[in-house]
């Protein structure tokens, strides 16, 4: 959901082709698995479609080649904690971060939940990407 809705973003700030999104988890069981049906649902009501992404596992290299690892909660930071090198824990964060005005510091795992668990990680999700633009477009001037 993430990815999608960054990627939706991004577009309509205009940035896309200057910025690279992808998404990986720290626990992926199986590699290749498209997302959660409620969560294709949730995201496409608004326009997103992320029925052709695909899980993986974080790689080493995505220490190197990205500028920013974000976690979804606490336990995910953890695990990215310990798998990067040390040359680049600056790049690790919370996404909520970039929301503070939720008074939110995880996304929910929805996965175990209804429907509506999907629509209020998408809640959360939308708000963080958007702080997260926002402060990127701040911190390299893209304004």
């Amino acid at each position: 959901m993430a990815e999608g809705l960054l990627k939706q973003q991004l577009l309509e700030q205009g940035l896309s082709q200057r910025i690279g999104v992808d998404s990986a988890g720290t626990h992926v069981g199986r590699g290749g698995q498209r997302p959660d049906a409620r969560a294709q649902q949730v995201v496409l009501s608004s326009g997103v479609d992320i029925g052709r992404l695909r899980s993986r596992p974080i790689a080493l290299e995505d220490f190197r080649l990205f500028d920013y690892i974000l976690a979804m909660d606490e336990d995910n930071l953890q695990s990215l904690s310990q798998l990067c090198p040390a040359e680049h824990q600056h790049k690790l964060a919370m996404i909520m971060s970039f929301a503070p005005q939720t008074g939110v510091t995880e996304v929910p795992d929805p996965y175990y939940s209804s429907k509506e668990g999907f629509r209020q990680v998408y809640t959360f999700l939308r708000q963080a990407v958007v702080g997260l633009v926002a402060s990127i477009e701040e911190k390299h001037d893209m304004t």
